[in-house]
């Protein structure tokens, strides 16, 4: 039991430092390009190769985890990703941050692999569920804690990358700690014969569960990018204002991650994803529709506390349909969320600019229903299978 704890634990820590590079970003745009004499859109960039360098990792554990072994994987990535947050803190050049925080970016996707790859390994059935979505709860405070680190360093007069590098610190620890982990519960199918150890399950419904979560991101990045302007123009407010609304789902989502917890040891994770899609369908339809601008930071708050498990929730989704779950079935379901979440932009942008933005949001709830529909097939399909083999 306490070899599973540690396990467990070191999955929780692989969600909390990517988290820590991903959602504190937006503060250090400023303070990286006043650092470097660099422009601000240059800047911005950067984050395009953590983003780039997480959808890289998660293709390559798809291939690399099951063939390198899960110890390995975790050791190599989080040493790697310490060294790079130091270059990142030592540096002075613009250059060796990009190199350092696409390398970040790759580790830490091959870490949320791995993260999802030990819950499956390690627990089964509603407890399985429940501890995915924990994780999702500890991104979500990693959004809190680390961004509050940034507030000091830059108010203290310290440099942008302390923050960072505290995050490379914790990286640091969570090798440490995989080095005096016992890996033997994850890598049983690594050491069983090669036959058995590459086949992999495979059906309808863990396949929509990586579309549905491609289709989810698309619609929530597509909301976070946009939502912003779209009040403004709507509601005819200050920029600033309307900017709230961001602040808002994220506050939200953390209280949502961990009331899900709560929710998900308590129903099946099925009927959990498709209550919060069904709530999100009918938040993002009333925020698109509404006219009442008071109604606006409520609804938000809402839309938060329906999407703050969406990623590991349908990891837990997906492999509730095979009977042993592998490293190459996680990886699948990440490797969809990342794309979803990295292509949204450019696909949002794309659909603005010929459509309009009005039409974009008006789009966001019928992602939503597309996913409800999809779930209900791929529930349908598995309770006739069921009967057929009964």
């Amino acid at each position: 039991m306490k070899n599973k704890i540690s396990l467990t634990i070191l999955s929780f820590l692989a969600n909390f430092i990517m988290a820590g590079f991903a959602t504190q970003f937006g503060m250090l745009i400023e303070p990286i390009a006043e650092k470097f004499a660099a422009n601000v859109n240059e800047v911005a960039s950067i984050f395009s190769l953590l983003n780039g360098g997480a959808l890289a990792g998660t293709i390559a554990a798809f291939f690399l985890i099951e063939k390198i072994g899960v110890k390995r994987m975790t050791l190599i990535s989080y040493l790697s990703i310490a060294v790079s947050a130091a270059a990142l803190h030592f540096t002075s050049s613009l250059s060796v941050v990009m190199i350092a925080m696409t390398i970040i970016g790759l580790c830490g996707g091959v870490g949320l692999c791995i993260a999802g790859t030990i819950v499956v390994s390690v627990w089964k059935d509603k407890i399985q569920s429940t501890m995915l979505v924990v994780q999702d709860a500890t991104f979500n405070v990693a959004g809190v804690v680390f961004p509050l680190i940034t507030t000091y360093a830059l108010s203290h007069a310290l440099s942008w990358s302390y923050s960072y590098l505290a995050v490379g610190l914790v990286a640091l620890g969570t090798a440490m700690m995989a080095l005096m982990t016992n890996f033997e519960l994850c890598e049983k199918s690594a050491n069983s014969d090669d036959s058995s150890a590459e086949q992999s399950e495979w059906n309808f419904s863990i396949i929509s569960a990586g579309i549905g979560l491609f289709l989810g991101m698309l619609a929530l990045y597509t909301f976070l990018t946009w939502a912003p302007m779209f009040v403004k123009e709507k509601f005819d407010i200050p920029f600033e204002e309307a900017g709230n609304i961001i602040t808002q789902y994220w506050s939200a989502a953390l209280v949502g991650a961990l009331l899900s917890t709560l929710i998900v040891s308590r129903v099946k994770i099925q009927h959990f994803l498709m209550g919060m899609m069904a709530l999100a369908l009918i938040i993002t339809s009333l925020i698109v529709t509404t006219d009442k601008l008071e109604w606006m930071g409520y609804l938000t708050y809402g839309y938060g506390f329906a999407c703050a498990a969406l990623y590991n929730a349908f990891i837990a989704y997906g492999v509730s349909f095979v009977k042993q779950a592998s490293s190459k079935n996680v990886s699948y379901i990440l490797i969809s969320g990342s794309a979803g979440a990295m292509f949204s932009p450019a696909i949002s942008s794309m659909f603005e600019s010929i459509i309009g933005l009005q039409t974009v949001m008006y789009a966001i709830p019928v992602i939503y229903a597309l996913i409800l529909v999809m779930l209900v097939v791929s529930r349908r399909q598995t309770a006739q299978n069921s009967l057929a083999t009964a």
